[in-house]
């Protein structure tokens, strides 16, 4: 973990628990966070269309796409940002080349490895709209247990 840990859209918990029940199929739930900008704590480097004033505002992610590799080890939904204009951002919004929540693992693959897992391609579905807050954190779901594992 980065010393100054990271901004992330942090779900709440019916939407992390929706993700559980509606595509984990690993031993080792997550469904925590997307990750917004990793390694910093200054709200300056957060990316548009976020600024320092939405830290504790509630957004609205939609799940794009799922993705399970081959070997069971790690799973993740694709996200968009749903904007109050009904726009859909499907990137942008965060580092990460393809935004996405780690649904969960087999206790053994790390969840960052979902970056790896999406760039070789997911299946675009239709699923729910989930309730994530803008936060910095340090929380680390590869050392920790997800919220109501």
């Amino acid at each position: 973990m980065h010393p100054d840990g990271y901004f992330a859209l942090v779900l709440d918990p019916a939407s992390a628990e929706t993700l559980r029940r509606g595509f984990c199929t690993l031993p080792r739930p997550i469904a925590h966070h997307c990750t917004v900008r990793y390694g910093t704590k200054n709200p300056a480097d957060l990316p548009p269309p976020f600024t320092a004033n939405d830290l504790g505002r509630t957004f609205t992610l939609a799940v794009t796409g799922y993705a399970r590799r081959d070997d069971g080890g790690i799973e993740a939904v694709v996200v968009g940002l749903l904007l109050g204009d009904g726009t859909l951002l499907e990137s942008g919004f965060t580092e990460n080349a393809i935004p996405h929540v780690t649904v969960a693992t087999d206790g053994i693959v790390e969840p960052a490895t979902a970056n790896d897992l999406l760039r070789a391609g997911f299946e675009r579905i239709a699923g729910p709209l989930l309730l994530a807050r803008l936060e910095h954190t340090w929380a680390s779901s590869s050392r920790e247990e997800a919220p109501g594992v």
